[in-house]
């Protein structure tokens, strides 16, 4: 589910091209795991306290480690149909993906930041961003390489796509995925 506060906002084709993205690289991998093509929601009566929810996470996500102390999610929230929310914020906020806590089978929220200030306007910053944070709800994690798509800390304005018009996998990531979505 992709949650858009306009109809217009810039950020919808990077999230489908992220999206489609992920499904070509699964194929590629010969996994059965694909990710739906996102549902639009523009501006739902919940957005407000998905935007809310989205705030407290980022502002406590570099404090304290996950676990008990961390917020639950709202019905706004855990009421939403899908396994993955995709929230294109009106807030200019850390990008993150959040495993909703105490839920199972497990959800998250991707939180992408508002398009404000230099190179945030970069479709290709946006579309590797999302691409980014969906690898996390796939199982991937941080790696040293600036130049991947995992990276962290990330360079992407400064490194060259591969044919895919992505920053690259590594090879353990591909491994991983194989191992994580047999």
């Amino acid at each position: 589910m992709l949650i858009v506060p306009t109809a217009g906002d810039q950020r919808i084709e990077a999230a489908r091209d992220a999206v489609s993205f992920w499904n070509a690289r699964l194929a590629e991998l010969e996994v059965a795991t694909r990710l739906d093509g996102p549902r639009v929601v523009v501006a739902p009566p919940e957005l407000r306290d998905i935007e809310n929810y989205a705030r407290r996470v980022a502002q406590r996500a570099v404090r304290l480690p996950a676990g008990d102390a961390e917020p639950d999610a709202p019905a706004e929230v855990t009421n939403l149909d899908a396994d993955v929310i995709l929230l294109l914020s009106a807030q200019d906020i850390l990008s993150y993906a959040w495993p909703l806590p105490r839920i199972e089978p497990p959800r998250y929220l991707v939180v992408i930041r508002s398009v404000r200030g230099p190179d945030r306007g970069d479709a290709m910053v946006t579309r590797h961003v999302v691409a980014h944070e969906l690898g996390h709800t796939l199982g991937l994690l941080h790696n040293e390489e600036p130049d991947t798509l995992m990276c962290g800390p990330c360079q992407p304005l400064l490194s060259i796509p591969d044919e895919t018009g992505y920053l690259p996998l590594t090879d353990s990531e591909r491994a991983r995925l194989r191992a994580l979505h047999p």
